[in-house]
Order: C-alpha cells, then structure tokens, then sequence
C-alpha cells in the first residue's frame, strides 16, 4: 500500500478478532488497506481532512487469561499506560471500545478497586475526550437509540456507535432426510420454547455432542445470563429486588443446576476444559463435528461466508431466543496530537451509514442501525438484502442488555463485576464452592456492610440521637442561664454554635446507613461543612474574647459586641457552605465503595473534581485552625496561672473523633461488624458528650448543684478558667459542712465581698488562695 508522505496517520486501536487463528488473515490486511482508501476518497476535497490517513492497531486481546487474571482489567491498565504516553510510536489516537468497558466505572457506587488498579479514577473522563461539542446530535440519529445511548452519560458524547452484535448458534447444512439432520431440525424447530437445560437434554438423548467455550469472560458472562432469562424474568419492571436471586437461599439449587449443565458438556465431564476453551478450539471442534452447535457471534458468519460460500453453515437463536447483544463505540484519545475536532470528524466519518455498509462488506461488523426502520431506510434495506438471515434473526430475537441488568443505585459499577465475576463463574465450575466463589461476591455487589447492623444499628441511631437530644437540653440551659456571670464570661451564643456543630457531627455518621442516593450525599457533604465550622469559628470567637477580657480587663466593648462578633461567624461559616453548595450543585456526586465485592464494601459520599476541591477546602480549613491554635496558645499563656482552660480540648478531640471514627468504619474487618459499628459510635458519643462537657456542661452542672453559690463580683476574668478551683471549693464546703456550716457561709461571704472589690486579675487569684487557707485552718 502506498502512503502519502505528507500526510498525516490517525491510528485506530481495535481488538484483534475474538477468533484470531481462523479469521481469514488476507481478508484483514485488505480491511486494512481498504479503510484508509474509503477515508481517503471520502475527503480528498475536504481540505480540513484530506492531510490525514487512517492506520489500524489491532491490539492483541487474548481471550483467557490462563493465570486468572480479568482480561478486560488488563486491557484497561495497558491503555492507562499508552494513551498518556505522546512520545510512544504506538500511540493511538481513536480507541474502539465495547459497552461493557466505556463508561461502566461510572456509577452511583464507583469502586476504589478502578483507581488502585487502572490507576484512573473515571478512566473515561480521563483518558477519552467528550466529544459533544464537535458533534451533531442530528448526525447520530440514524443509530439505535438504545446503542446511542450507551456512549453517552448525561447527554454528553463520549462514543460513537461503531459496531453491534450478539450471541447465535451456527450448525451444519446436514443432507436431507439424514438422522443428523432430523435431529438438528427437531432441535431448531423447539429452540423459541427450549431453555438451555432442555436443549443439552435432547441433544443428550440423540447423542449429539456440544463444546461450548467459556474461556473469554465475556462469552462466559453472557451464557450465564442467557441461561438465566431461560428460567427468571431479569428486568426491574417485574421484580425490582431480581439481583437477589443470585444469592438468595433457592440460589444454591440455580447454581447447581448450571454446574451440572457445564460439566455435562465438557470434555471428560470435567469444568476445567469448558473455562478454559477458547473460540477457536470450540470452532474447530464444531468444524470436525465434534458439537452439534457452535456458540459464536452473529458477525461471526462473515468467517463462514468466506470459507463455506455454499450456505454450508447456518445459524440459529439461542434457546428461547434470548441473546446478549454487545454493542462497540468510537472514542477520542484526549493525549492525542491531534485536535479533537478533527479526531471527532474522523470519527464520524468512520461510523455514518456508508461507513456501517462498508464494515459490514469488509469486515463482518453488524451496523448499529435502527431495524425498526428497515422498511423506510434505503440502508437498511441494502443491508438487510445481503443479510437477510441476520435481519430476521434480529426481528425475533428477546434482547438481554448485560450492562443494564447489572445496574442500579447500590450496584459496584459494571466494569468491576466484568472483572471478578466471570472468574468466579469459572473456580466455581471447577471447585463448587458456590457461597465463597458466587453467592457472597453476588451479595457485596448489591449490598453494603452497613446494611445488615441488625439491633446494633437500631441502638446506635438510639445512641446518637440520645446524645444529641441531651445536647439539645444544655443548649438551653446555656441559654436559660445565659445571664449568670460564670456562663456569660464564656459566651454562651457561641458555645450554643460550638454545641450544635458537635451535633451534626454526630449525625453525620448516618450517612454510611441506608437509604443511599445521590441527594443525600449532597445533603451530608453540606451538614459536614456547616458542622465543621460551627465548632471551629464560634471556638475562635470564644477564644478571642477571653483574650480580649484579660487584656482589657473588661467583658464589654465594641470589637466584642455580641451582634458584631454574630456576624462575623455568620458570615466566615456561611463562606464555608456556600462553598461546598456550590461544588455539590456543580459537580456530579457519587458513592465511594470502599472495598470489593469480592469482600465486603463501605459506602462514602465523593463528588467529581474532589482533589481539588478539597484541597482547597483543606487549606482554609488549616488556616482557622492554625489561628485558633494561635489564639489558644496566648490566651492559654495568659490563664494558666489562674487553673484549667478545658475550653481548648475541644478542638482536639473533636479532631480526634473525626479523624478515628470515620477510618474505623470503613476499614474495620466484616468479622462482627454490627458491634464494632456500635462500639465506634460510643466511642464517638463519649468524645462529643466531653467536649461539651468541658466547653459549658460542668459550669452548669455546678450551677445546678451549688444554687446557693453567689458571683457578683465585677471582675469577669475571675470566671474564664477557675472551674478547678470552684469546684474544689464547693467540694471542700461540703465536706465541712457539717462541723462549719456559720464559717462556711462567712467565709463565702468574704470571699465574695472580697471578689468585687478587686480589679485585677493577680488579686482575684491571691484572694481565692487566702479564702482556701482560712477554711483550711478553721478546719484544723
């Protein structure tokens, strides 16, 4: 082939053929060849296109995997490290890829298990442009809309429809009248209404062998799902919860069933030769006549048209006529070289209806055309003319969608079932070991660890929302004393925030229970924020008018005007949540599963851009604290001489809780999760109930015990941070009670005509130190 010099190749990345020693070698050199003189012809006076030639990389996708590996995973992790790669010779610029791999690591659910393994969270946002604005819409509609639809995520274009196909059945033209051909033809003609059980058990009754391959993992995939639309209805629309039945208790006898259907087939009766037969050994046992049936693709007839031109082999519906389709799109490689544009016009030309025609001629592929309207479409009916047998299998065949099936709002994302699930078909075929191979796996795709706390999560919502009701009892006693010098020298409006943030701390953990959906993972994002920074500004506030009130000595002065410091809060937290609205309003959110389904899986709440996003969110977040700590640190310098300044742990444990509490869901091990799970929120009770504890709830436990104690002095500073002293004092009284009761109320007394005539703070500190020693030796 001769190459214009001065033009400029766009490689293609393609999948080798599924059958790749008996697909007719020169049929796809000349594919080749032939591509690039169509494009060629097609924009010799485009003179935006005409600089370009088309080049195919038929990637060597091997069909099993013998040391167990995901062949889809390794194809993915291959084109995570060549697409990215400009200066590699092999760098492709347009990628052609199938529904089950475009876009099915997107999902309510998603998986850690893509990033730490493709090392892409979205591989398709990241690897493949979105082409939506290079595209007309119009220009798509003569595609089936269910094909189209698959290369789109909300309505933004990321595939072009490149190919269809699905599964069929190919058997040998017998001569009339033979035993082969009666048995065969009595086979076909109750095809629509056998399943799969009944079909191997005639074919079993005639003698007539069957091979069928489940070494590719697609293929495999597929068979299962045939086999189990023989038996159960798998749409939403009949039974919302049908995914159960794949791990329920009557699954035990499915499972068996397929088994035994698979070892009686297989060679020596033994799994192990079905899971690892590849295509073409099956089709080459079919071709000796060895299987009765080959179970293949529709597109492959392309192969037998060329090698038995003399309708020689045909092809027939699976049983019932239920057949998985599979369905392949165009995408742009985003580290291309070239323009976007120009790769999405290549693309286009490469799938429009004359594009489909010539790939069905060249190469077998099956246009992605809308058959509903073959009637009117002059392509169709072209098509159709030539393919007569495949356009009437398509009238009466049931479609199975295998990615559809496998999706909804609690599912692992598609892409990580394709990778784990056909190997465990496969080791339990061979080891029949149905609950650790298939009915757990099938459980963890659906559910989460969280969902089954059984009496554990009842008495922990019982726990958090006690605690949180006790919270709501101080918050208005701080508020009913709010007047009373040893509350008011504390800000108690402030606490009162302090206090409620504690609270949707708290609350915040219910976001790993069900239900789950995408509105409350925006609703909990927001409530973490607001909650964040109700402890962390009103702290600051508070911690800066205890600076304030030992500098000045005084509790009131403009820059500590209540409304004014209310404001500022106001305005910092609402900073803070406007800014995380914003990011959930603009941005898709998400489940993070923590875990596979080979294990057990954690739910938490991510939204795109989230690197960023959050950084940013983190720096703010370390610039409050590092001030906070600042003021802490001077106020703390300037009090400790006067006792404990316990307002401080908050910030601390409040850390220490969010930190910890959070990590111990998630990773802690299934073996008694439901307890371990209750434990974490007693845990986190405890540490909340002492930070509140300590910010205002001892200063109100001791004014509800010791109601007859008077503060009037006008020395506010006297309060901020004697709690150990005060207490100790009215534990010292009563223990005195009895033998001093006259000294006793003299020495109060004195102690508080003392403490209002002094100013100073050294004053108030020496005469408290003075009251101690005159009880002390009264007592002697």
């Amino acid at each position: 082939m001769i190459i214009n010099a001065e033009k400029q190749r766009i490689t293609i990345c393609m999948k080798q053929p599924d059958m790749p020693k008996n697909f007719p070698s020169d049929a796809l050199n000349n594919y080749v060849e032939k591509l690039n003189y169509y494009f060629n012809e097609r924009t010799k006076d485009n003179e935006k296109l005409n600089k370009y030639d088309i080049g195919v990389y038929f990637y060597p996708y091997e069909p099993v995997d013998r040391n167990g590996r995901s062949v889809s995973s390794t194809f993915m992790v291959e084109l995570g490290k060549i697409l990215p790669n400009k200066n590699k010779n092999n760098n492709f610029d347009l990628v052609v890829l199938d529904d089950r791999i475009l876009l099915n690591e997107i999902a309510l659910m998603e998986s850690e298990w893509v990033l730490e393994n493709i090392k892409y969270s979205h591989p398709t946002f990241d690897l493949y442009h979105d082409l939506t604005k290079y595209v007309n819409k119009d220009d798509l509609q003569f595609h089936d809309p269910k094909i189209l639809s698959g290369g789109l995520f909300e309505e933004k274009i990321y595939g072009i429809p490149f190919k269809y196909n699905f599964d069929v059945l190919y058997y040998h033209n017998e001569n009339k009248y033979s035993k082969e051909y009666n048995d065969t033809q009595l086979l076909l003609e109750g095809m629509k209404n056998n399943t799969w059980n009944k079909l191997v058990e005639l074919m079993n009754n005639n003698a007539q062998p069957l091979n069928l391959p489940f070494g590719d993992d697609n293929d495999l995939l597929n068979f299962v799902i045939e086999y189990t639309s023989n038996h159960y209805n798998l749409t939403k629309e009949n039974d919302p919860d049908f995914i159960k039945l794949f791990y329920n208790e009557t699954s035990v006898e499915f499972y068996t069933k397929l088994r035994d259907l698979v070892v009686s087939v297989a060679k020596n009766n033994d799994a192990r030769n079905s899971a690892l037969t590849t295509l073409d050994e099956a089709y080459e046992d079919f071709i000796e006549g060895k299987s009765t049936f080959f179970r293949g693709k529709a597109s492959h007839s392309f192969i037998f048209e060329k090698k038995y031109p003399k309708n020689e082999i045909l092809l027939s519906l699976p049983p019932k006529y239920q057949s998985a389709t599979t369905h392949e799109y165009i995408v742009a490689n985003k580290f291309s070289k070239f323009d976007p544009e120009i790769l999405a016009e290549v693309a286009l030309i490469l799938t429009d209806k004359d594009a489909q025609l010539f790939h069905a001629e060249n190469i077998g592929n099956i246009p992605t055309f809308d058959f509903s309207k073959k009637d009117s479409d002059t392509y169709l009916k072209a098509y159709c003319d030539f393919n007569s047998v495949i356009c009437d299998a398509m009238d009466k065949m049931e479609k199975l969608y295998i990615r559809d099936i496998f999706k909804s709002d609690t599912m692992a994302p598609f892409f990580e079932f394709e990778c784990f699930m056909p190997i465990k078909f496969k080791n339990y075929f061979i080891d029949n070991k149905v609950d650790d191979e298939l009915r757990k796996p099938f459980q963890n795709l659906v559910e989460f660890n969280t969902d089954h706390l059984g009496i554990y999560g009842t008495l922990s919502i019982f726990m958090i929302f006690g605690t949180v009701i006790l919270f709501g009892i101080i918050i208005f006693m701080t508020f009913k004393l709010r007047e009373h010098s040893y509350i008011k020298v504390i800000s108690p409006l402030f606490c009162n925030l302090i206090i409620i943030g504690c609270m949707l701390n708290l609350i915040k953990v219910l976001k790993f229970l069900p239900p789950y959906s995408a509105t409350k993972v925006k609703i909990f994002l927001v409530l973490e924020a607001l909650g964040t920074n109700l402890i962390y500004i009103p702290m600051f506030v508070v911690a800066y008018r205890i600076f304030r009130i030992y500098k000045t000595k005084t509790f009131m002065s403009n820059a500590l005007n209540n409304k004014r410091l209310l404001i500022s809060v106001f305005i910092a937290v609402s900073i803070a949540v406007i800014y995380r609205i914003v990011i959930v309003m603009t941005n898709r959110v998400y489940y993070l599963a923590i875990g596979t389904i080979k294990m057990v899986r954690i739910p938490k709440g991510y939204y795109s851009n989230y690197k960023l996003f959050s950084t940013i969110y983190q720096v703010y977040l370390t610039i409050v604290f590092i001030a906070l700590m600042m003021m802490i640190i001077i106020t703390g310098s300037r009090s400790r001489k006067f006792g404990d300044i316990c307002y401080t742990f908050v910030i601390f444990i409040t850390n220490i809780s969010d930190f910890n509490v959070e990590r111990l869901i998630v990773w802690l091990n299934e073996e008694n999760y439901p307890l371990h799970f209750f434990i974490i929120i007693i845990f986190d009770c405890v540490l909340h109930f002492i930070c509140v504890y300590f910010l205002v709830g001892s200063r109100i436990q001791f004014l509800l015990t010791n109601p007859e104690f008077d503060f009037n002095s006008s020395d506010d500073t006297q309060y901020i941070a004697l709690r150990s002293k005060i207490i100790g004092m009215s534990i010292f009284r009563k223990l005195s009670s009895i033998y001093f009761t006259c000294n006793r109320n003299n020495t109060v007394r004195s102690n508080n005509s003392q403490q209002r005539d002094e100013i100073s703070i050294e004053s108030s500190r020496i005469k408290i130190n003075n009251s101690y020693n005159k009880v002390e030796n009264e007592n002697t």
